[in-house]
């Protein structure tokens, strides 16, 4: 199966209300929540796609056993919960829909303890065995494990399973010294570990090469609504989705995450998998619900995906 990581989930809550005014009472016409948090949403949208996933998450307290209830029942995704004392954040999205703008509200993350961490990597260790594919997502709740990745790398792969970091800031700049073998930076997050700005294809182009340099076999460059850039083994290309009317983005990287996972779980080549990727996070984008799509929907869009070899 494909296993997921998520350090740092949250009971992810959206209120829809027409309009805000500070410091004014509102109601809201209606409410979303699930169980968030970008492992959370890869392992959602591979079981939209019909693929066996398992998410390990970190949580504590009422809003911890929240989001395995919700991971559990509503996503009907096997859970692997990690406790902590401390409390599981809660994220909440203020949408005003008259005019679609987002204001979203983070709570912090929960500190972990030194023995909470070594159950962390204990329990990882128990469940690594059963993935062929493992992601490591986002960031951490707090600073005692920005080494965490850099650890469970090693431990995955030395399990036979295919790797996969998507974060940035200091647990990427660590994970990634444990070669993974692939990582999903966008441009900016690139650049910044890269040493430059990236501003041009070429700029980008260079930074991939950087990736591929360093040990990184498959690197997926997000570039948003464009698309990505895609290398592995000495081809590149540049993949652009079909345009959409977009409904929510959030979640649409997470999407495309899971679409590479299935690839390198089926052992696809570098253009059926971009493919997938490109189109899952499309169809994600074209929805409210974070990583609820349908196969059928993702193929088609995946057949209409403007592959360039570069």
């Amino acid at each position: 199966m494909i296993l997921t990581l998520t350090p740092n989930p949250c009971v992810d809550k959206t209120l829809f209300i027409p309009s805000v005014e500070l410091g004014s009472k509102h109601v809201a016409e209606k409410y979303g929540c699930v169980p968030g948090g970008k492992g959370s949403n890869v392992s959602r949208a591979v079981k939209s796609l019909g693929f066996d996933t398992a998410a390990m998450v970190v949580v504590g307290g009422a809003p911890g056993k929240h989001v395995v209830q919700m991971i559990e029942e509503d996503d009907g995704v096997i859970c692997h919960p990690v406790w902590v004392a401390g409390m599981t954040r809660t994220i909440t999205t203020i949408l005003e829909t008259a005019i679609h703008r987002q204001t979203p509200l983070f709570e912090p993350g929960p500190s972990v303890t030194e023995s909470e961490k070594q159950l962390l990597i204990a329990q990882f260790q128990d469940h690594v065995s059963h993935a062929s594919v493992v992601t490591f997502n986002g960031t951490v709740p707090d600073s005692s494990l920005g080494d965490l990745y850099a650890v469970l790398i090693p431990i995955a792969k030395e399990c036979g399973a295919v790797t996969i970091l998507d974060s940035h800031g200091t647990e990427f700049a660590l994970g990634i010294n444990a070669k993974p073998y692939m990582v999903k930076p966008n441009k900016h997050e690139a650049g910044e570990w890269a040493g430059f700005e990236l501003t041009t294809v070429k700029d980008c182009l260079n930074a991939i090469d950087r990736y591929h340099n360093f040990g990184i076999p498959l690197v997926v460059m997000s570039l948003g609504p464009e698309g990505a850039l895609v290398s592995q083994n000495g081809v590149c290309l540049q993949a652009c989705p079909p345009k959409i009317k977009e409904i929510n983005a959030v979640g649409s990287g997470d999407a495309l995450v899971a679409g590479f996972a299935i690839g390198l779980h089926l052992g696809d080549d570098i253009e059926t998998m971009t493919r997938r990727g490109i189109a899952a996070g499309t169809a994600n984008a074209m929805c409210w619900d974070i990583g609820h799509f349908a196969p059928d929907e993702v193929e088609k869009i995946a057949s209409q995906v403007k592959i360039t070899y570069l």
